[in-house]
């Protein structure tokens, strides 16, 4: 047991010599000596140590005494420190006073055996010390309307969007809200929920989001790769969102063209590798049928989107005169996200519609007809749905597979053609191409996949 108690006096010691070190070095511009402020590697290692043996003391003694004796002398000391250089040098920063208190509790947390807790909290202190000339230059990036803008976009993130419900409600259950009546209504286009309050603003959301985030990238690793970034993180949750985020944009700032090329493709791209995946865990053996006719749609898209990152490189971003500048500056986009999602309210009606027409018609025809009208609003519905339905044996695994895929190309139909309709007239035609090269690809072979289908059952 002993060792163990040595072993934590080392760790305590060492972590305060750590951040010691770090409040010790000078900084650019700033003379050796005057950095630290408190103290530097010894004080800091000393003062760990102090709450190390604090805590051992009471542990050893099953009190809490030493400990709050040892805060209470560490406090004094500190604040006779800072009392001292603030006088002395007219210096009132308390980063070194107040890292220095945090230096005794982690002390205090090795000693008492949660050594990783210990030394996570000392790597998230030196993060924070180290980090002052990048995040003042960072500072110095962002305006107070920005900061503004910012706390827009939390208040629809994080206060309107939990209060919505998460349900889906029907064109009668929104007609009760009316009329406070049943009214007696049966056919299923009326009676079929549709609408779900949470998931239309959490499209807002994102797409709000994804400008957002680009903006933030673009002040932090500059514009061209703050928009691809983006758009990377986009795709992770809504490529269409995504897609219309960046054609917004691409109307106002068409300097940067090919980033949001590049950024928009890049969004589908991982909308592929998010199908393939949600499919592979609901349902792994439905990868046979549909990992080839969607590494095909891939490789097409992802090949547009190097080509056109490589076009960007060699194309320096054109000046931007002060009022695109002052335009750009603003994050927070809602109206126009808004739009978007009241079109895609339309579309997941007419999902609905097409839902009800599937028993007069032939099943094949339903599910693919299906495909393309719940692809034009969301994949991932209809993903998770037809890789349940396969896998329980109510569908065949080439046909889900095929529905599946229809679904996709469906969707980019429609980001392309957002693209093509509402992007900068350049922007638009090449986003438009290279969907549509990604479509053809896939559709030859979905072909070929259901070619081969039925000569194996045939040879059966």
């Amino acid at each position: 047991m002993d060792y163990i108690i040595f072993w934590n006096f080392i760790l305590a010691t060492a972590l305060g010599a750590l951040i010691g070190t770090e409040r010790e070095m000078p900084r650019t511009g700033v003379k050796m000596g005057w950095a630290a402020g408190f103290g530097g590697i010894r004080s800091y290692a000393l003062l760990s140590l102090l709450g190390a043996i604090a805590t051992w003391m009471d542990i050893s003694m099953n009190t809490n005494i030493w400990k709050i004796s040892g805060l209470i002398i560490s406090g004094l000391f500190v604040a006779i420190a800072y009392t001292y250089s603030s006088f002395s040098k007219d210096r009132m920063g308390v980063t070194s006073e107040y890292s220095a208190l945090l230096t005794y509790f982690i002390g205090v947390i090795a000693m008492s055996g949660q050594a990783t807790i210990a030394v996570m909290l000392a790597i998230l202190i030196l993060i924070v010390l180290s980090s002052k000339d990048y995040l003042s230059k960072l500072k110095e990036r962002f305006s107070r309307e920005e900061l503004g803008d910012s706390l827009k976009f939390a208040v629809i993130a994080l206060v309107i969007l939990p209060l919505l419900p998460d349900a889906k409600f029907s064109i009668m259950d929104m007609a009760h809200w009316f009329y406070h009546q049943p009214l007696g209504w049966t056919n299923t286009i009326v009676t079929a929920p549709f609408f779900n309050p949470y998931g239309i603003w959490f499209f807002v959301v994102i797409m709000a989001g994804v400008e957002y985030a680009g903006f933030i990238l673009s002040r932090v690793i500059g514009s061209k790769w703050g928009i691809m970034a983006s758009g990377a993180i986009g795709g992770l949750i809504s490529s269409t969102a995504t897609t219309v985020a960046m054609t917004k944009k691409s109307t106002e700032h068409p300097e940067n063209r090919n980033s949001y090329i590049v950024g928009t493709l890049v969004a589908s791209c991982i909308m592929f590798i998010r199908v393939i995946v949600v499919a592979g865990i609901i349902y792994p053996t439905i990868l046979t049928s549909i990992w080839i006719p969607a590494t095909v749609m891939f490789v097409g898209l992802s090949g547009t989107a190097l080509y056109y990152y490589l076009q960007s490189r060699k194309e320096p971003t054109a000046p931007v005169d002060e009022n695109e500048e002052k335009e750009y500056e603003s994050p927070f986009q809602l109206w126009p996200a808004i739009q978007f999602a009241g079109l895609i309210v339309i579309i997941k009606f007419l999902s609905i519609v097409g839902k009800a027409m599937e028993n007069i018609i032939p099943p094949e025809v339903s599910n693919y007809g299906l495909a393309i009208i719940s692809g034009l609003a969301d994949v991932d519905a209809i993903n998770m749905t037809y890789s349940g339905n396969a896998k329980a044996g109510l569908i065949s695994t080439v046909i889900a597979a095929t529905t599946i895929l229809i679904a996709v190309m469906s969707n980019n139909v429609v980001k392309a053609s957002i693209a093509y309709r509402f992007g900068e007239k350049e922007y638009g035609k090449r986003v438009f191409m290279g969907f549509w090269i990604s479509i053809l690809l896939g559709i030859i072979a979905i072909i070929a996949l259901n070619f081969v289908s039925i000569v194996e059952a045939f040879g059966k």
